[in-house]
């Protein structure tokens, strides 16, 4: 009896009603840079140059993980990740066309600035990923242009919406065109007039919605996290109902609830200045990134979460992706402990927003292996 409770227990034994041997990964982020030409108040990665790329993984790696994936789970998404990932535009449209050529839905959240003319437009809608997100943090220009850190930016990203609606209306494409607002104290009692900027006027087909979490890439003292996280839970709250209500967003109550829940977590913290480093914590567990997700990072380590406190593995060679998917289990018990304050992110957070998911984000069990 010892042994066998000893082995119900193992960290090495799938719990919860996951299992790795039968659940295959959903969701594939691939970094190709870690360089944007934007200086976002919010993030680091404009500090950074690529000056490594010798050493990242190649074209030939990134296709064989791909291909690898698409084996594990055909009706899987991939992510192209950066930096502002269209810098790199052949690494990029590499990327989405092998996605394409393998089955898989490629997303990619862009900001807009590499999307000019019309033939760039017509190249992401054809050639590109099924689903482009473009940044946009407001309705209001001179907010977004700040905390994006360069004029114009605002109007580089608008532009790019429209351009990308008029090229999928000339060419008869599919993709979906979104945009991804992050949100913070500054627009968070504006919710209304940025979804009917969205939606009426830009005519983008959603506005997804990433609340602020500390700063990306390594900032040493994070000023826009503690500047800007105080946001009052009923006015956010309210303002989400109304949209929903006068927008038919059809958004899940359980992810309003959580939104409250880490909305309010954030206000119990300290500390903020220290960012990623600071001792805040969501009140729930909210996150299963570990269920779903494995992010690749440019070296072509693969991790079930961004954060690099949870052991990764080199994807060397054919055959890495699947077996470090079907040996992380002991870094899923570690990560079902977690209550960092990424848990609130639309790619890893358990819970959508909307009572109708996209397929390509629902659960697809694969055949038990004999």
């Amino acid at each position: 009896m010892f042994h066998f409770l000893k082995r119900a227990m193992s960290r090495d034994e799938p719990t919860g009603g996951f299992d790795a041997r039968i659940d295959p990964p959903r969701f594939l982020f691939l970094l190709i840079n870690s360089r944007c030409n934007l200086k976002c108040e919010h993030c680091s990665f404009w500090h950074t140059d690529d000056a490594d790329k010798a050493n990242y993984l190649d074209r030939a790696g990134r296709r064989r993980v791909l291909s690898e994936f698409a084996a594990m789970n055909p009706a899987g998404a991939v992510v192209i990740c950066g930096g502002e990932s269209m810098l790199d535009l052949e690494d990029y449209f590499d990327v989405a066309g092998h996605c394409r050529s393998v089955g898989l839905t490629c997303l990619s959240v862009v900001n807009g600035t590499r999307i000019r003319t019309d033939a760039m437009a017509e190249r992401m809608v054809t050639e590109g990923p099924h689903e482009i997100s473009i940044s946009l943090n407001s309705h209001r220009p001179d907010l977004h242009d700040r905390t994006r850190g360069v004029p114009g930016a605002f109007d580089k990203a608008c532009r790019a919406v429209r351009l990308l609606k008029a090229a999928r209306d000339r060419t008869g494409s599919t993709s979906r065109i979104y945009v991804m607002g992050l949100i913070f104290d500054e627009n968070h009692r504006e919710l209304e007039p940025f979804y009917d900027f969205v939606l009426n006027d830009l005519k983008a087909d959603k506005l997804k919605l990433n609340f602020l979490q500390p700063s990306f890439g390594d900032t040493e003292v994070d000023h826009f996290f503690a500047a800007h996280h105080k946001m009052d839970p009923d006015d956010l709250v309210a303002e989400i109902r109304r949209c929903d209500e006068r927008f038919g967003l059809g958004l899940n109550p359980v992810w309003l609830a959580n939104v409250r829940m880490y909305v309010e977590s954030i206000a119990a913290g300290q500390h903020y200045e220290k960012g990623w480093g600071a001792p805040t914590r969501t009140r729930a567990h909210i996150c299963n990134t570990y269920e779903r997700n494995v992010m690749v990072d440019h070296y072509g380590t693969a991790r079930l979460c961004f954060s690099t406190d949870f052991r990764g593995v080199p994807l060397r060679a054919e055959g890495d992706l699947r077996k470090f998917w079907l040996s992380a289990n002991d870094i899923r018990c570690e990560m079902r402990k977690c209550n960092r304050l990424c848990g609130i992110s639309h790619s890893v957070r358990r819970i959508g927003s909307t009572l109708s998911p996209a397929a390509y984000s629902l659960p697809v069990r694969a055949p038990a292996e004999a």
